[in-house]
């Protein structure tokens, strides 16, 4: 089974970006990708966060990035409460990213003569 990933680097957020925005910089940039894979998807360290809104509201996806739990550390030493928020708000947009399956293979022609 194949599967395409499209890599892009986060769009740089300003004071007036929205907080999706800055949450995904903050994703892109503070480690979360590492552990939760790019765009939260099929992270090999932590779980899979395409569709984290379902499983959690925002009041415990904070906690959890605040707090941390089992092997997540705590981020609440290195992120503030507006840049938890931001990341909150990013998460709870989550949607399952859906991988189109390779168009099927042809069979190779056979040649007639080639007996």
């Amino acid at each position: 089974m194949a599967f395409a990933f499209v890599l892009h680097q986060p769009k740089t957020v300003t004071a007036s970006s929205t907080a999706r925005a800055r949450g995904a910089e903050l994703f892109a940039t503070r480690g979360c990708a590492h552990c939760h894979g790019t765009d939260g998807v099929n992270g090999e360290i932590g779980p899979d966060l395409q569709l984290v809104r379902k499983r959690m509201n925002a009041a415990r996806i904070f906690a959890q990035i605040h707090d941390g739990s089992k092997d997540m550390p705590a981020f609440a030493d290195s992120l503030s409460t507006p840049q938890i928020d931001d990341l909150v708000a990013y998460l709870r947009t989550k949607r399952k990213h859906i991988i189109p399956p390779p168009p099927p293979t042809k069979p190779a022609a056979t040649d007639p003569n080639s007996n």
